[in-house]
């Protein structure tokens, strides 16, 4: 189906026989905003003997393709084209690279997924000695489920301007750039189901105005960028499922937590790896913390005191490790909690057994208490404890869970005030 909603726009859909565009008597010519959709034969939007010429560039902002299986090649002159500032490429299995020599001089944000044979961003076989890092103006760089990926360039110079970068699953990807450097301005880094990934960079020593860092399942990654010290701006740390005992960098991770001076969220999943925390000092900004299966974190936080931690609003942990803990927060150590704290998530501790009313006494402003997966635990705290809180979701607790039954169990005089409880999902 070929659409124009008005003379800027061009639609096409559906279109099975089209192979070119010039075929038609189609052109890219005066549209600002192309979208073309499931034309399976579709291979290019210009012929070998119709190229678009230098003098007669399109006017095009965006452009959209999907669904479009034999496209193996974006026009020869996209790098000359003035005003476009946004490209999606979505399923398109025969792109092996986006282009032959550079970025368009306009291009802010480039997404690229679910193109399975793509193999880089810029052709590297292509002598390009105009290509410049300095006058790109891109953004923001999206790559995911591109399983052939190898590299975004092995030039390392993608764009300097380069603001937001996520990659996810590139099984093939070892390294993003093979000079080892990052863009100078990036502020968002997303690195998602790269299993092959070795290295993410040398160092962040140009990229000090780094915000949030994202890396899920990367777990052969030997080392984080040094200089994390350096990123004053952090806001945002989140690793998963990636960095276990080998990796060597991660361990500088506490000793700069100090540095950190805007960091607003710290989640660690899924890792082995045995951190100690500074006796000093403590990210005093910190708002959101997540600590899931990864027990040698865990202690070394209660160790060093979760009360540090004065703006916590946030706190979910689960014990995946932790079978000797019998209570929470543990009474043994006196462990106390922030009285910051809004929303606190406990789940998966094997043997707890009941809740410390002495460790929720100060926290006035708790709103919200999850419990999963505590098969052993049994009672609730005090519920003088407990006044403050809007909600109570509990699940996979079964002796808690019949303890809060309404009305009748043993527990329900502490939570009867509590506007909205859950037990297995389910309100009560």
């Amino acid at each position: 189906m070929l659409r124009f909603v008005n003379a800027e726009a061009f639609d096409i859909s559906g279109w099975k026989e089209l192979e070119f565009l010039s075929q038609n008597g189609l052109s890219l010519v005066g549209h600002r905003f192309i979208t073309i959709v499931d034309c399976p034969q579709l291979v290019s939007l210009e012929t070998e003997e119709e190229r678009l010429q230098l003098d007669k560039i399109p006017g095009v902002e965006s452009l959209e393709i999907r669904d479009c299986e034999r496209l193996n090649r974006l026009p020869e002159i996209l790098h000359a084209f003035p005003f476009i500032t946004r490209i999606k490429l979505e399923k398109c299995p025969g792109l092996v690279s986006f282009a032959k020599r550079n970025f368009p001089p306009a291009l802010k944000e480039l997404e690229i997924c679910e193109c399975e044979n793509l193999q880089y961003l810029v052709d590297e076989n292509v002598n390009n000695k105009s290509m410049s890092s300095n006058t790109c103006l891109l953004e923001h760089l999206e790559i995911r489920d591109c399983p052939s990926l190898i590299w975004l360039s092995s030039r390392g110079d993608i764009c300097n301007r380069l603001q937001h970068l996520k990659i996810k699953s590139g099984s093939k990807l070892r390294s993003l750039f093979l000079n080892s450097k990052l863009p100078v301005m990036l502020k968002h880094l997303v690195i998602l189901d790269c299993p092959l990934l070795e290295s993410i960079a040398q160092n962040f020593h140009e990229t000090v105005d780094l915000e949030s860092i994202r890396i899920s399942n990367a777990e052969n990654i030997k080392s984080l960028p040094r200089g994390l010290d350096k990123l004053s701006h952090l806001q945002e740390i989140e690793v998963d499922g990636c960095l276990s005992d080998h990796c060597e960098n991660f361990r500088a991770l506490p000793k700069c937590i100090n540095n950190f001076t805007s960091l607003r969220e710290l989640k660690v999943r899924e890792c082995s790896a045995d951190l100690s925390f500074p006796e000093e000092g403590s990210p005093t900004n910190l708002a959101s913390l997540e600590i899931l299966n990864a027990p040698k974190i865990y202690t070394s936080l209660v160790e060093w005191g979760l009360n540090r931690f004065t703006s916590l609003q946030e706190l979910q942990i689960s014990g995946e490790g932790c079978s000797s803990l019998m209570s929470f927060p543990e009474e043994g150590i006196g462990m106390t909690l922030p009285p910051s704290l809004t929303s606190i998530c406990i789940e998966n501790f094997e043997n707890l057994e009941y809740m410390c009313s002495k460790g929720f006494q100060h926290l006035t402003s708790l709103q919200q208490l999850r419990i999963y997966a505590c098969p052993k635990l049994t009672s609730l705290p005090k519920k003088d404890m407990l006044l403050s809180l809007d909600s109570l979701s509990i699940w996979g607790c079964p002796l808690l869970e019949e303890g809060c039954s309404r009305g009748k169990g043993r527990e329900w005089s502490k939570i009867a005030h509590i506007p909205f409880v859950f037990i297995q999902g389910k309100r009560v």
